[in-house]
């Protein structure tokens, strides 16, 4: 995929705040911002609480935070970057990331909560009539 220049969003957009826990203890909240144009896409990512203030690591997150949103505005799907991310194996055997950046990475992939009601709507727009799972409504 090639990068394309960074496309600036609107003052306004859909945001949806997520806790995000790793297998490491650590916890923080963010919030995803999607494009009014493209509300299933993420398009930014903030830092928005959890970790001690003014701490490394909160600074840390900001940055993340900065870098993962210049790269969905420029084009990069989250899910490329994230698989892209060292892993390691847990005291149990599971692979996981190694790092915050790629547990926010998996927390910015995950579809918005609307994402069901969002695709019903769009179908039923193109195709009165017709349900999100292509089966005609009985009437």
């Amino acid at each position: 995929m090639t990068m394309r220049e960074r496309q600036i969003l609107p003052n306004r957009r859909l945001v949806e705040t997520r806790r995000v826990e790793t297998a490491f203890g650590q916890t923080a909240f963010i919030s995803v911002g999607y494009d009014p144009a493209e509300p299933l896409r993420p398009r930014e990512v903030f830092y928005s609480a959890g970790l001690k203030s003014g701490s490394d690591l909160e600074f840390l997150l900001h940055d993340m935070c900065v870098l993962v949103s210049k790269l969905l505005q420029c084009g990069m799907p989250p899910e490329d970057v994230a698989k892209s991310l060292s892993r390691q194996e847990t005291a149990i055997g599971d692979i996981t990331h190694a790092s915050l950046f790629g547990w926010i990475l998996d927390a910015v992939c995950v579809p918005p909560e609307w994402a069901a009601a969002y695709d019903a709507a769009l179908v039923e727009t193109r195709h009165p009539g017709v349900n999100a799972d292509k089966t005609e409504v009985q009437k």
